[in-house]
């Protein structure tokens, strides 16, 4: 799990991406899990979600 994050923040480091990207970027396999591992770093203050434009960022 540690080494999603990682991957998660490595993708979002060039620019902002949806969920999709998110996933393929970071090689994550389960678009649930992402999900969930993507809300629970945003409520850590690590990313974002840009809601206009449906993308996550780095916080």
């Amino acid at each position: 799990m540690l080494n999603d994050r990682e991957n998660i923040l490595i993708a979002l480091r060039e620019k902002p991406l949806k969920v999709y990207e998110v996933m393929k970027r970071a090689n994550v396999a389960n678009e649930e899990a992402c999900q969930s591992l993507l809300l629970k770093m945003r409520d850590e203050g690590s990313v974002k979600f840009d809601i206009h434009k449906g993308r996550w960022l780095i916080g």
